[in-house]
């Protein structure tokens, strides 16, 4: 419906009456466009009349990828017993990345407007070897860098954790219309020159992980 402006036109150099004022202020908050939504009896925005994503949109995952657990970068191979498969300098192939495979996280029937994005989880870095096999070298100080990209833009990145310990990573960013592709990433630094990379007895040590991950994702417009 649209707005009714005016009930009647005032002539030039006319005084204007309060029931002129009255009758144009009626006709315009009489418009469905301008009614406010604490005026509507409480049960009035039920699933029957909300439009699907209006308003506010929520996404989340209780645990993410499948099962919570990084699944990118794991070495599967020999491991020493008290360890587990994890990112090891053998598999991992340097920079970002992502927390699990295949496309991310898709964020469908994004209307545009303001999004707000949570990932918590707990992670694991190597920390212990930082000072090298005989401290020959400079330390190698490792934190486990986290970030989230939203259609390959950052929106939230920081210096993760340096032992074993849980995360949490908020970011919120403005987007345009359509679907939204984010993706979860994390980053080591390299190996030093004087690296604990196998143990004794051969077993490569086990380098980050991150597990127990979820997200929560809320879309607002108006």
């Amino acid at each position: 419906m649209s707005k009714k402006w005016t009930q009647r036109d005032a002539t030039t150099g006319a005084t204007a009456s309060p029931g002129a004022v009255n009758d144009e202020l009626r006709a315009q908050q009489s418009s469905i466009t301008t009614l406010d939504r604490e005026q509507l009896p409480r049960e009035y925005a039920d699933a029957s009349r909300v439009k699907d994503y209006a308003l506010q949109r929520v996404y989340h995952a209780a645990a993410y990828p499948s099962g919570g657990e990084q699944t990118t970068a794991v070495f599967t191979g020999a491991v020493a017993p008290q360890s587990w498969n994890a990112a090891a300098f053998r598999v991992y192939p340097g920079g970002w990345v992502n927390a699990g495979s295949g496309n991310g996280i898709t964020l469908t029937g994004w209307k545009g407007g303001m999004l707000h994005f949570e990932w918590v989880g707990n992670a694991y870095i190597m920390g212990g070897m930082a000072e090298g096999n005989g401290g020959f070298y400079p330390y190698n100080p490792r934190y486990l860098n986290l970030r989230i990209t939203a259609n390959g833009v950052t929106i939230a990145e920081r210096r993760g954790p340096a032992y074993h310990e849980a995360f949490r990573v908020l970011g919120s960013q403005l987007l345009p219309q359509g679907d939204i592709q984010i993706r979860l990433q994390w980053r080591i630094n390299g190996a030093s020159q004087d690296d604990c990379l196998l143990t004794s007895a051969g077993n490569v040590v086990p380098q980050a992980h991150l597990w127990g991950m979820r997200y929560l994702a809320v879309g607002r417009w108006r």
